[in-house]
């Protein structure tokens, strides 16, 4: 046996603090028994930089799924009670987490990216809210974030392609707004219905953001 080498969980809750889990079709059923709010849910699409299990680094996510919103501002897993080092719906958690062992991943890894749960399955045919999703979508996809990457460490083509990201977040957000004052949406439900705001996509990549009466502008 090799001395130090983990064997069993010690309830540190770094994968909790790491994020919530990505769900996955079998956790449709806590949605539709209202374990799951759709409201504790935030889309991550296509596109995005995000933390596969056990990464250290972000990678493009090749299709949408749900994540369990964070808490404080982190991506912390909403439901991870810091303070006594537990899951507060340890009973009807997603399938991930009752997959999670920090000393064996196979069993997580064998599902990581499969039969993922999307906004799309979750949202009623008939929510007045679903065509505008589909609005949202088509006309304000999330870019290529690696090319993005790219482009914002060359000095010559980091003016340009931060001209032509301002004006993407700004009709992003113009078009988010319109929808929340109209629907009376929450911030927590705008996450749910179309993900997160480009301009909070642009953060980890060193993009820094100043508020103006005409908009926001990047830097």
């Amino acid at each position: 046996m090799v001395i130090g080498k983990k064997t069993s969980c010690d309830r540190c809750g770094s994968c909790c603090m790491q994020g919530g889990p990505a769900l996955h079709g079998r956790d449709l059923a806590l949605v539709q028994a209202g374990a799951l709010a759709c409201e504790q849910l935030v889309t991550i699409r296509k596109g995005e930089l995000a933390y596969q299990p056990l990464c250290d680094s972000p990678e493009p996510v090749a299709g949408e799924f749900l994540k369990i919103q964070g808490q404080g501002g982190s991506w912390c897993c909403m439901f991870y009670d810091e303070a006594a080092g537990a899951c507060v719906i340890y009973e009807q958690r997603p399938m991930a987490c009752g997959l999670l062992d920090c000393t064996a991943p196979e069993p997580l890894l064998a599902i990581t990216g499969k039969d993922l749960l999307t906004r799309f399955d979750c949202i009623d045919v008939d929510d007045p809210l679903l065509p505008l999703v589909h609005q949202h979508e088509e006309e304000h996809p999330c870019p290529d974030m690696v090319v993005v990457a790219q482009k914002l460490q060359t000095k010559d083509s980091r003016p340009v392609m931060l001209e032509e990201l301002g004006v993407q977040v700004n009709a992003d957000l113009d078009f988010r707004h319109k929808i929340a004052e109209l629907r009376q949406l929450s911030v927590a439900a705008e996450m749910f219905y179309f993900g997160r705001p480009l301009f909070q996509l642009l953060l980890p990549l060193g993009v820094r953001i100043e508020k103006y009466p005409e908009g926001l502008r990047l830097l």
